[in-house]
């Protein structure tokens, strides 16, 4: 064979695997992980529509867990898939930026107040796919009454900034350049991303693989340049604050959301032991609250040295260190495709040109560009030719 042929053949042989990749990501795993994100965005209007002046955000984080559990247990019966929560629901107020998940053990519960600025974050997940979503809402605000004011421009900020992102990540994008269009979109309502958040690739039984796309990088840290591939999936975080400089502060003492890891350690404390028996009993490959064991006392000890010596990751509760500011979140779910992102959660329902008056917009010519353009190229239909 020549050797122009034997490059012909591997050619074909090339397209012909990638067409059937292609497929089975199309035919098996697309329609998993958009089942994952229906469930998931069920979850979180549930969430919100409980939500009120008086409620407790243990009640609402306990709707939208209820939510996922039972709509995770309803779909693909009598097949042996792993189903269930992969991310528990937290509710962060104000200028807590993410992962508050309180316990029933707690002795002061928080209660919302008109006002408060909500973000929402939970997820499913469907044979290991996971689908995780989160929006912000106001309580108390609605058509009659909008949002105003810098909590009006830390949600467009976040929606915007979401929906430049949706549009940019294409195969053969950089990271890096994501993060720059999407960082010049949350300028524009005078807004900054937090500090080092991250959009991480996810694979099966995954949510933090290897790319990254990281906003408002932390001087001196500098993240690994890399190119989006064709069906990729990324977990899409844009955490936006109106503080100067978007840096945050960890609180320890909330931290109940924890992941399990594949490290090793001769625990010396017998509750450490019991503790992380029962983790590896009950918790799936995702992150899991600590309201899920049985002694969640006892779990509050136990986890300490499980996280010390790296056999748990824990989920930091984050705070802008300003107190007085306000953060908006928007997190989906997306698979990157040559003709454009597809959606694998939904889009944020409440946040709408109804509820949210933000006197700042979109000035930038390039932005406003991007925006104007379709997230998914359709093919034109041809027009049938004219009789004579």
């Amino acid at each position: 064979m020549s050797t122009a042929t034997q490059k012909t053949t591997a050619a074909a042989a090339a397209g012909a695997a990638d067409a059937q990749k292609e497929e089975s990501f199309n035919d098996s795993i697309l329609p998993k992980y958009k089942v994952a994100g229906e469930i998931s965005a069920k979850a979180i209007k549930a969430v919100i529509a409980a939500a009120a002046e008086g409620k407790t955000v243990l009640e609402l984080c306990n709707i939208g867990d209820e939510v996922l559990e039972e709509e995770t247990s309803a779909v693909y019966k009598g097949k042996s898939i792993a189903k269930g929560i992969a991310f528990p629901t937290t509710l962060s107020l104000n200028n807590v930026v993410c992962n508050y998940s309180p316990l029933p053990t707690d002795e002061e519960q928080i209660t919302l107040k008109k006002g408060d600025v909500v973000k929402v974050q939970l997820g499913a997940y469907i044979d290991g796919l996971p689908a995780i979503t989160a929006e912000t809402f106001v309580v108390g605000a609605d058509a009659s009454s909008p949002v105003e004011g810098r909590a009006a421009d830390a949600i467009k900020a976040a929606l915007t900034a979401a929906d430049v992102a949706i549009r940019v990540m294409k195969p053969g994008v950089l990271n890096t350049e994501v993060s720059k269009e999407i960082e010049a979109a949350i300028k524009q309502f005078d807004c900054k991303a937090v500090e080092g958040m991250q959009t991480n690739q996810f694979a099966k039984n995954e949510i933090d693989a290897k790319k990254k796309i990281v906003l408002n990088a932390e001087a001196g840290s500098k993240p690994d340049t890399v190119k989006l591939k064709e069906n990729e999936i990324y977990g899409v975080d844009i955490s936006v604050t109106t503080s100067a400089e978007g840096k945050t502060r960890s609180d320890d003492s909330k931290t109940t959301i924890y992941r399990k890891t594949n490290n090793t350690y001769l625990l010396k404390l017998q509750t450490s032991r019991k503790v992380l028996s029962e983790i590896q009993k009950k918790a799936a490959t995702f992150p899991f609250s600590l309201k899920s064991l049985e002694d969640v006392r006892r779990a509050r000890i136990g986890v300490q040295e499980c996280a010390k010596h790296g056999l748990l990751t824990p989920f930091h509760v984050l705070e802008d260190s300003d107190k007085k500011a306000i953060t908006a979140q928007v997190f989906f779910t997306v698979a990157v495709n040559a003709k454009g992102a597809i959606r694998i959660t939904p889009a944020p329902t409440w946040a709408n040109e109804e509820n949210l008056k933000s006197t700042k917009q979109v000035t930038d010519d390039k932005i406003k560009a991007l925006l104007s353009t379709a997230v998914r190229q359709t093919k034109k239909k041809n027009k049938p030719a004219a009789l004579a």
